[in-house]
Parts: structure tokens; sequence; C-alpha cells
């Protein structure tokens, strides 16, 4: 009677343990790094890594767009409250430029990444 109730007590701990390291989220994407852009402020991201990685971009804004320079220096829309699936080359930065008056919260999914990512949030310059 002892060995069937440790028995079964190790079973539901390792049930338990097994179900509780899976991660279940809404959308497609778990993001780990956002960042508050303030209003007519840019963020400039770097990647430790200088290769060439796909990317997903994400403006949680329900009202304003986001603006991205990429490294060819093309300026693109990131719309409101929308993702896109990119591909950037980390030897240069990144751009993403807010030009609401309101800041905005930016979220950022680097696919098979291997560096360390940095971001420092900026006055806007003429990129």
């Amino acid at each position: 009677m002892k060995k069937t109730t440790i028995y079964s007590i190790t079973v539901a701990f390792a049930l338990i343990l097994i179900l509780s390291s899976f991660q279940i989220s809404r959308g497609r994407h778990i993001y780990r790094n956002q960042w508050t852009i303030p209003s007519q402020k840019q963020l400039q991201i770097k990647n430790s890594s200088k290769e060439n990685l796909n990317v997903v971009l994400y403006n949680t804004s329900k009202t304003e767009d986001l603006k991205y320079i990429t490294d060819k220096n093309q300026t693109k829309v990131l719309p409101k409250n929308d993702s896109v699936v990119t591909k950037i080359n980390f030897i240069n930065e990144l751009y993403i430029v807010n030009n609401s008056s309101q800041q905005n919260l930016f979220k950022i999914k680097i696919i098979n990444n291997s560096g360390k990512i940095k971001a420092t949030v900026k006055d806007k310059s003429s990129k």
C-alpha cells in the first residue's frame, strides 16, 4: 500500500513537472525582447552576431504606425497592431522610428539568433 502511494505521488509530480515546462501563449510567436519608444524618438537595435537573420517585428500600438529603417536605409512601415516578418542584416543597425505624439511598445523576435541584443533610445536623426 505504501509503495503504490509513493509511486502515484511520484508519477503525479513528474506529470505536473512536464506539463509546467511548456509555455502556452497566444499568437504565432513568443516575444522575449520589448521596449517602450518615447514619442518622436527612435530605437537603435544592435546584435552581436553580425548575420543576416529572419526577424518578426511587432507594433503593439492600436492607433499609430511605426517605421523601421533597414540596412539599405530603406524606410518601411510597421502597421499598427500588426507584425512583419522580414530579413535584417545585423552588420548594420536596425532603427525603429516613433513619429507619433505618444510612446509605443515595440517587440522583436529574432529567429535562430546566437548573439546578444543591445538597444538604445535616441533622438531622431536624418537617416
